[in-house]
């Protein structure tokens, strides 16, 4: 038979249930079963798998002359009937034979072939035969249910149950659990420093040194055929008993890790941090030197956090998407097309979202309509049609032939020349005689660039009494984030900017860079909105001079309730100011009165500050 029967011994063997029980340990007693009464509690091919039918035959030879003489053979084990001896012979008692050794050897052949006749086969490996599944099974097969509960759902488990659900499960407070988790951790404790966990005790070590300092939970179970047997008395694997009691080691996103893999995960994040690509044959040595099974150091390097294998290198992989690109770019070694950028950037974003995040960048620089590579490599910037023809008409003088035009921009960019004669005659340029393009104005190459809408003609933006112009920004979640932000042309020209211009600034103590590429961008202003403990809907003023970024904050719930003084506040001026203070602010000349001030906030498309003026002027 394949099928091992659930039976004890003592079914096989009733009178063990009315023999004294120091008789029994000193006839059946082994080291390789620790459980109490162990012959009405341990299956019986297991129970002859770990001491052997010869030790049991034997045993049960000795207890058949020394304690059941007045039995029948038939009677101490029934099962003798299956091994083909003649009934009378089984219907004879013990004492009635003279020669007791030859009596000890007879009984122990006859117990012997019995066992070999009942429908079970025990191999020699598989579940639940190991030693360490003996041992540990040992440890708690008799014990009460609760402290079996505890021991599986708690001390020895991977995922613990809370104290309050065992509670609730035996009837108990939670406390009681607690009392009891702590005994049985001592008892798990000093079975391990004593004979009853040797076999345990003396493997851990070993399976230390086999993980190393960091190896896959799965791979963990090929270590041993022992470790998936599930622990009756536990409804636990061999195996995850291990882990629990391995010391050193911890299972942590499906690996089994250690303080030294903490420290490697720390010094590979490090030099990422430096360099973001790092040769993949380099950073398998900081794994394989530091103590990750070389079979692992791969998968482990493809499981650090923010970091990626990708071509041969181990890759910092940011939180945002430009970082995520900028990594993608600088493994490849070469301008990537955006759909291409895009499918090795992964999914779960959207796309024209992340079309506009590496477009702000200023380490990614745009090199064709959908082409994009690193500034630091250099090469022609493409900053979109309109500027890039833009640029070239500046650079001819204000105007030039559309067939010259045509010609340089299809030799650069992947752009058609249909779209160029479109763009062409749009609203955008003039056309001063045939087959030629223009700037509106006529502007030429001494001619600084002029913003369709000049600052004072800008919404938002204001003067101060010194005549600097500033910016008002109402800030929301991006802002404190740390994103940089679009400013308007009118603006940006006022503080120096201009088409193209990437002008070195200072933001706090932090160097960066304000830009002007489709349009004008300013960076993050973080830094400067952390000083003034700036909130979500506060007005920010901000202004560039000097090469420093500048910011007033004026705070949201502060804004007075008089309408006047509140129109004051948001102009960036003092709320005890009159008229002229904000005809100043707006860029309107001293003697303009109320009825121009209100005609050029509606130029301007200051709606907010027409709201409140209306009804007083």
């Amino acid at each position: 038979m394949s099928r091992s029967l659930g039976i004890r011994l003592a079914h096989l063997v009733p009178p063990l249930d009315d023999t004294c029980e120091e008789s029994l340990q000193q006839a059946l007693g082994h080291p390789d079963l620790f459980e109490k009464h162990w012959w009405r509690q341990v299956t019986l091919p297991r129970a002859l798998h770990a001491i052997g039918p010869d030790h049991l035959a034997t045993g049960l030879a000795h207890l058949t002359l020394d304690r059941w003489q007045d039995l029948a053979l038939g009677e101490i084990m029934p099962a003798l009937y299956l091994t083909g001896e003649h009934p009378d012979v089984l219907a004879t008692h013990p004492h009635e034979w003279p020669d007791p050794e030859g009596a000890h050897k007879y009984l122990h052949d006859l117990y012997l072939t019995a066992l070999d006749h009942l429908p079970w086969e025990a191999p020699p490996t598989g579940p639940g035969t190991g030693p360490l599944f003996t041992e540990i099974e040992g440890w708690f097969a008799t014990a009460d249910p609760r402290r079996r509960a505890v021991a599986g759902r708690r001390v020895l488990t991977l995922n613990s149950e809370t104290l309050d659900t065992l509670g609730s499960r035996f009837g108990v407070t939670r406390e009681r659990i607690r009392q009891i988790h702590k005994q049985v951790g001592q008892e798990v404790r000093s079975r391990l420093k004593g004979a009853r966990g040797a076999r345990t005790s003396a493997h851990l070590p070993e399976l230390s040194r086999k993980l190393g300092v960091a190896t896959p939970l799965d791979a963990f179970w090929d270590l041993s055929p022992e470790y998936p047997d599930v622990l009756p008395s536990l409804d636990l694997p061999v195996g995850e008993v291990l882990l629990r009691l391995l010391p050193g080691h911890r299972v942590v996103d499906g690996w089994i890790t250690s303080e030294g893999a903490t420290a490697l995960v720390r010094k590979l994040t490090e030099e990422l941090a430096e360099r973001t690509v790092i040769p993949l044959e380099e950073a398998e040595r900081v794994p394989l030197e530091g103590g990750v099974p070389q079979e692992h150091a791969l998968a482990w390097l493809s499981a650090l956090p923010h970091a990626r294998v990708m071509d041969g290198h181990l890759v910092r992989w940011g939180r945002n998407l430009p970082d995520k690109a900028f990594a993608v770019l600088t493994v490849a070694g070469r301008p990537l097309h955006f759909d291409e950028l895009l499918e090795r950037v992964g999914t779960g974003f959207n796309e024209s979202g992340f079309r506009e995040r590496i477009h702000g960048d200023e380490r990614i620089m745009r090199r064709d309509r959908r082409l994009f590579g690193l500034r630091a490599w250099g090469g022609r910037e493409y900053l979109g049609l309109e500027e890039t023809m833009r640029r070239q008409l500046v650079e001819a003088g204000g105007e030039m032939p559309v067939s010259t035009l045509v010609e340089r921009i299809t030799d650069w960019f992947d752009i058609t020349e249909s779209s160029i004669r479109a763009m062409s005659a749009g609203s955008e340029f003039t056309r001063p005689r045939p087959g030629w393009v223009a700037l509106p104005g006529v502007v030429t190459a001494r001619t600084p660039y002029r913003p369709r809408r000049v600052v004072e003609r800008t919404r938002r933006c204001f003067r101060d009494i010194e005549g600097a112009w500033w910016l008002r920004v109402e800030l929301n979640g991006e802002h404190l984030r740390g994103s940089g932000f679009p400013i308007p042309s009118g603006f940006a020209v006022s503080v120096g900017m201009g088409p193209g211009c990437r002008l070195p600034v200072r933001i706090g103590d932090r160097p960066s860079i304000a830009a002007w590429k489709n349009q004008p961008l300013m960076n993050s202003i973080r830094p400067l909105l952390l000083l003034e403990d700036a909130q979500v809907g506060d007005h920010a003023f901000i202004t560039l001079t000097g090469g420093r970024v500048l910011c007033r904050l004026h705070k949201a719930n502060a804004v007075p309730h008089d309408p006047f003084a509140a129109a004051l506040y948001l102009a960036g001026r003092s709320v005890t100011d009159d008229l002229s203070s904000l005809i100043h602010a707006v860029g309107l000349p001293e003697d303009a009165e109320a009825p121009e001030l209100m005609a050029h906030l509606t130029d301007r498309g200051d709606q907010d500050l027409l709201t409140l003026l209306t009804p007083h002027l």
